[in-house]
């Protein structure tokens, strides 16, 4: 019988049940649920469950919208120049001046697992495939099975053969992530390190600059403090000020119009007065836009400045204290650690009453770029609230919404899918991996905009959170439950605690074309997928969103600063980091899948480079990312030994090959948790760090100060000084408005332009972008 790519549904069955004898000792016929391509007709290739006929699709695909892309950037900006730029400009010391350390370190992460699984893709094709090809149980040359482990005889000793290059790939895979960590510079406990203190839980009727000198002044008398700063509730002022900008921005375009034509523009000061169609007749009538914008940003400045001087009145019980060396610093944090587990008992002064130093939690702080300055005002017992609420949401989708599987078997529920066969039976077989790769897609952007309610104080905590739960999600949806013949949680729970005699086995989860799905999946991520990410369909989408709600076409300057984003290292990283378990758990039993996912590896990395250097603006991160990375990497490597391991006992129980499988596994196993938890095995980490040599603190080492860089400033942008906010006004082949540090350019032609043209401008505008 025709193998097929095999699912078991938890409610509903889409497909033929399918008898399928198990070889080995227990040969027994079971019964699997199957994702059933009924009458399937192959037009290019008669096998290999329908690759071919989507690598072509998706090439297709990938040259259509790579053209797309072409044609928006050529017609939004000059296209000789971004070669130009490309040529000389896109080089890893230009990423580091534009976008910072971690954007170099991302893609020097990427390059080192391109390396890796060019490797492992070579190996793949010249011994693994080869080896599979000895076997004569599953169809002839032209069966996808046939490239698959399933094709060996279970006793076969070829299989020794896979069971040796897992645990050649694992060592292999430690090399290439130590070369990586060796630029990183990753120490054991990077929170520990900096002369500057954030403080939290100080009285706020008493948490002022002079008053906590004054308690460090006495407490510390030799230490040299060179800043205190102190963190108030900025969210209704930097709303303000936001508005303040845009109305600007629209008053300097009406300007610009007026003395360029004479003619002052009109507008309409409603929301969405831009798209207003019936104008005059619902009741808004047009007015002159400069007179508007002009009144609005003088109202708005004022607005800004009153509520400035409240802010300043009503500090949150958060300062930043900068010593003058790192020693300082750390004494002071020594001192506010609980003693015993219970309370601290720091040095005293005579204000101890009042600021309550044994109730401080004192932590390193974070570079002043790193902090999220309007999520300092939410309280500890609003964020666990919030905390427990959002991931108790995310687990109920993960539990009960499914895998994607589940959406691409729903088609079967409508009937849509024999349609779509009926009409062309290339776009059917596509279309589950394509529904794979969005749905895939969607369920990330859940988990990564429901962490943004959570309201991180941090960017680089805000990127892990999402980093972590991202993979795992992924993880977990797209490879594993899938692997295990089924499509949710639920569905793997009411597995679990199923009778005995239930049809279902273990066996259904090797069935021998179950890498076909997967191969598919990695096909479409790696065309289509890429190519979307560089067209950034998301961006277009919020920029016509903002673009109808706005007032007039002045405010598109303001808009287009409003909505440029951030690079998303933590989702970006669970991107990459899934792909790459995909292709390592079914590297041995699917060898075909490497060169795919070497493809992917490649485009992916082409793509981020140009985006995080033309379209993104810079987020900043820790090294905690990159060092989850990296143990994610090792992760992936051991549940390839999972696969296998479990491969070899359903097929042949408890052999010789099994159970060297399965002391590989744990050994691993013992030693991975050794390193990520506890710190045992340093000598085997994937990780070089970094040592640090902490001499015995001594009164000398406190009192000869040399002389150390300028303190950071933690003072949030909106309550620093305006003066660098002068408007730059230039006409070059077009006109710029904004600051010096951040201007945003547009089209010489004074009449409105279209909104599809507006938003080619936005995502396709290939300037450097400087984070606002």
């Amino acid at each position: 019988m025709q193998s097929q790519t095999y699912f078991v549904q938890d409610d509903v069955v889409t497909g033929d049940d399918l008898d399928y004898q198990v070889e080995g000792s227990n040969s027994r016929f079971v019964k699997c649920n199957t994702f059933h391509r009924k009458n399937f007709t192959f037009t290019l290739y008669g096998g290999y469950e329908g690759v071919p006929e989507n690598l072509l699709i998706n090439v297709c695909g990938w040259l259509l919208l790579l053209i797309l892309f072409t044609i928006l950037r050529k017609r939004a900006w000059n296209y000789g120049r971004i070669a130009l730029v490309q040529k000389s400009e896109q080089r890893d010391e230009h990423i580091l001046k534009k976008n910072g350390h971690d954007a170099v370190q991302y893609l020097s992460f990427q390059r080192h697992i391109i390396l890796y699984m060019f490797i492992i893709c070579v190996v793949s094709l010249v011994i693994v495939l080869p080896v599979n090809f000895q076997g004569n149980l599953e169809g002839d040359s032209k069966t996808f099975g046939h490239t698959t482990l399933s094709n060996l005889n279970p006793h076969s000793p070829l299989l020794w053969v896979h069971v040796g290059l897992a645990f050649v790939f694992l060592p292999l895979g430690i090399f290439f992530m130590r070369q990586f960590s060796l630029n990183l510079s990753i120490v054991e406990d990077e929170s520990l390190i900096g002369r500057s203190l954030m403080i939290t839980a100080i009285p706020k009727e008493h948490c002022s600059r002079n008053i906590l000198l004054q308690h460090f002044q006495e407490a510390y008398s030799e230490f040299i403090i060179q800043d205190i700063h102190i963190a108030y509730d900025v969210r209704k002022l930097i709303k303000l000020d936001r508005q303040r900008e845009t109305a600007m921005q629209a008053k300097l375009w009406c300007e610009t119009v007026y003395k360029e034509t004479g003619l002052r523009p009109r507008m309409r000061p409603y929301t969405c007065g831009r798209i207003c169609v019936c104008g005059d007749a619902c009741g808004c009538p047009q007015i002159d836009g400069l007179e508007y914008y002009t009144e609005e940003e003088h109202a708005l400045i004022s607005a800004v400045d009153r509520e400035k001087s409240i802010v300043l009145q009503k500090p949150l019980g958060i300062a930043f204290v900068t010593f003058q060396t790192d020693t300082m610093a750390e004494i002071v944090y020594k001192d506010h650690q609980e003693q015993c587990k219970c309370s601290t008992n720091p040095p005293t002064s005579s204000l101890n009453c009042i600021l309550e130093p044994h109730n401080w939690q004192v932590e390193f702080a974070p570079p002043p770029e790193d902090i999220f300055w309007k999520n300092l005002a939410v309280s500890d017992l609003k964020w666990y609230i919030r905390a427990v609420a959002i991931n108790l949401f995310l687990f109920l989708v993960l539990f009960f919404l499914t895998t994607p599987a589940i959406f691409v078997n729903s088609l079967d529920l409508i009937q849509l899918r024999q349609k779509i066969q009926r009409l062309s039976p290339v776009l059917s077989e596509f279309l589950p991996t394509l529904l794979l790769w969005l749905v895939s897609v969607l369920l990330p952007i859940i988990v990564a905009y429901s962490d943004d309610f959570l309201f991180h104080w941090t960017r680089s905590t805000r990127n892990h959170s999402i980093m972590k739960k991202t993979f795992v999600f992924l993880l977990f949806m797209v490879v594993i439950l899938p692997s295990l013949g089924l499509t949710s949680a639920k569905a793997f729970l009411e597995w679990a605690v199923r009778p005995q005699n239930e049809t279902y086995r273990w066996e259904c989860i090797f069935l021998p074309d179950n890498g076909a799905f997967f191969v598919n999946y990695v096909i479409t991520s790696g065309f289509v997928g890429t190519a979307l990410e560089i067209i950034r369909f998301p961006e277009l989408f919020m920029y016509a969103i903002h673009l109808c709600f706005s007032r007039s076409v002045a405010e598109q300057v303001g808009i287009r600063k409003a909505i440029l984003w951030e690079f998303e290292f933590g989702v970006q990283y669970a991107w990459i980091l899934l792909i790459f378990a995909t292709v390592i758990i079914y590297s041995l039993p699917c060898p075909l899948i490497v060169p795919f996912g070497l493809v992917y590896m490649c485009f992916k990395h082409c793509v981020d480079r140009y985006n995080i250097y033309f379209a993104y603006g810079s987020s900043k991160i820790n090294q905690s990312i990159h060092a989850s990375a990296i143990n994610y990497v090792v992760f992936c490597l051991i549940l390839q030994q999972v696969s296998l391991f479990f491969f070899s006992f359903l097929r042949t129980g408890w052999s010789n090959i099994t159970i060297v499988s399965l002391s590989v596994f744990v050994l691993t196993l013992m030693v991975f948790f050794g390193q990520v938890f506890f710190h045992w095995f340093k000598e085997l980490s994937p990780i070089t760090y970094k040592k640090l040599i902490r001499r015995p603190i001594s009164h000398t080492m406190i009192t000869n100060h040399s002389p150390t860089e300028e303190p950071q400033t933690y003072v949030p942008t909106v309550l620093k000084m305006q003066s660098s906010r002068a408007d730059v006004y230039s006409t070059n082949n077009g006109r710029t408005y904004g600051t010096s540090e951040n201007s945003v350019s547009v089209t010489p032609d004074v009449e409105q332009v279209g909104l599809g043209q507006e938003l080619a401008q936005l995502v396709y505008i290939e300037q450097p972008y400087q984070r606002y």
